[in-house]
């Protein structure tokens, strides 16, 4: 057989397991009963009023769903539709970023390795800024790809597809940012890089990005820059718990958990061997760049996990560049490494996706618990649209951004308003606080509370008084419980 008829096979193999798998996601995602969280209800929300920037994100994911519900309705599997598909487009960049950078049997390996990640797998399952981000991320290490061999002046074009890349990217979520000074970290030891990356290429790229860029920057500053002060606060600037080992610990061993166990290990090792060429895993030019690339968002992940508190995903886009990475290592002496975890993130797979068909596989796996974001929002949505229509409030009143998001999809059909209260109308916490904010009308609300005592909030009303508890069990001896409160007559400071 040729080498062009075997390119060809291993294409049509990745993408019928492309496809097999992107079948298999759609159909879970909407025959899944698990609500939609916090976080997706927001962006669904944020899609329902076109912007170029939201209190904490960027766009894009309000765009993508207000296009995936454009097609099908408001249903929680359209809302995440875009996720399995997205995906699976990412998958065939990866096939073809392995194929520029090595070979087409390490872009079918990359393929169907980045596409079992086991953060992926739940990823697929959702509707995160993780998903055009990783997309997008796939999609600029394909161009670098095919940048890499090429004279400078032969790959302007590809300059303006790689900024575009990287700025489509940080609209996605502002970590595509980490991708250009990863291009400048590998131009410190890569002469093909720097070759780009300090002519006329690289002023293509960074100029490409910044008009990407440009209409959120101008939201922010429309908007006092509130994306900036979230930022900061989600990395822990005013945390008062600052450089902690456990919270390090705890990021760090949660890679193994989204990378995969064997991978992540595999990448651990290579690094420690030292990047040797001499010895396994017989580094190369290309890998080097990817790990470079990769760097900066690691090292963000662990600095603000040691400095505060990170959540898990926030490493996810340096899993692009090292899936091809562990995959160049692994074909060079591993293979049974690779096929063995791959098999063991397809078991992943069939677990994950059946548990998110039948509630009885989760309460089997003893991890009911995993889902309480997921579940019970429903139930309680419509029970506080009820008590609204039936006590004549004029608006349903939030004090949590979670609660709010949750209970504005929720509750979308009801035609009851719901605003956010906000105690410091001058320095908003969150996109519902600066959207959504109660000025003291309409006059007589329903407060929507968890707290079992909310008295600095209603001692601010000439009449509250309780009127309803709702409870959902949410998980194995877990329940959301709503306080509903009657609020009248919003006192003048």
């Amino acid at each position: 057989m040729s080498a062009a008829a075997d390119d060809r096979r291993l294409w049509l193999r990745a993408l019928a397991i492309i496809v097999a798998l992107t079948v298999l996601r759609l159909v879970v995602v909407f025959l899944t009963d698990l609500n939609l969280g916090p976080d997706e209800a927001q962006y669904w929300a944020w899609s329902k009023e076109p912007a170029f920037g939201y209190f904490s994100k960027p766009p894009m994911i309000a765009w993508i769903i207000a296009g995936t519900t454009s097609v099908c309705g408001d249903g929680e599997g359209c809302v995440r539709a875009a996720s399995p598909l997205l995906y699976a487009i990412a998958a065939i960049f990866m096939f073809e970023a392995g194929r520029v950078l090595y070979s087409a049997r390490a872009g079918f390996w990359a393929a169907l390795v980045f596409l079992t990640l086991p953060g992926i797998t739940l990823s697929s399952l959702l509707i995160t800024t993780d998903v055009p981000l990783l997309m997008f991320w796939s999609v600029a290490i394909f161009v670098l790809g095919l940048m890499l061999p090429r004279a400078p002046a032969e790959a302007r074009g590809l300059a303006a597809l790689l900024g575009l890349a990287i700025g489509l990217a940080f609209l996605a979520k502002y970590a595509g940012a980490y991708f250009l000074m990863g291009l400048a970290l590998a131009a410190l030891f890569d002469r093909r890089v720097r070759g780009h990356v300090l002519g006329l290429n690289g002023a293509i790229i960074l100029g490409v990005f910044l008009i990407c860029a440009a209409p959120n920057a101008w939201w922010n500053a429309q908007h006092g820059f509130a994306t900036v002060a979230h930022t900061a606060y989600n990395a822990g600037v005013q945390n008062a718990e600052h450089f902690n080992l456990a919270h390090l610990g705890d990021f760090f061993g949660a890679q193994f958990g989204v990378f995969g166990p064997l991978l992540f290990a595999v990448i651990i090792a290579g690094l420690a061997l030292g990047l040797r060429r001499r010895s396994w895993p017989r580094t190369e030019s290309n890998d080097v760049v990817l790990i470079l690339i990769s760097l900066p968002v690691l090292v963000a992940g662990l600095g603000i996990a040691f400095y505060s508190k990170a959540n898990a995903n926030w490493a996810a886009a340096a899993y692009v560049g090292l899936s091809l990475v562990v995959v160049a290592w692994l074909l060079r002496g591993g293979l049974r490494v690779l096929q063995l975890s791959t098999l063991l993130a397809l078991v992943v797979v069939a677990v994950f996706s059946a548990g998110a068909v039948s509630p009885r596989v989760v309460e089997w796996l003893g991890i009911t618990n995993a889902a309480k974001l997921l579940r019970g929002w429903n139930t309680q949505g419509p029970a506080i649209a009820r008590a609204a229509h039936e006590g004549g409030f004029q608006a349903i009143l939030a004090e949590d951004r979670e609660d709010m998001a949750s209970m504005l999809y929720y509750t979308r059909d009801s035609g009851v308003p719901i605003l956010m209260w906000t105690p410091e109308p001058a320095h908003p916490m969150d996109h519902f606080q600066m959207t959504r904010a109660y000025a003291g009308e309409p006059e007589h609300v329903l407060f929507v509370t968890r707290r079992e005592d909310s008295s600095d909030v209603t001692a601010r009303f000439a009449r509250a008084e309780e009127i309803e508890i709702l409870s959902a069990i949410i998980g194995k001896d877990r329940k959301r419980v709503f306080h509903l409160i009657e609020l009248s007559g919003l006192k003048a400071e």
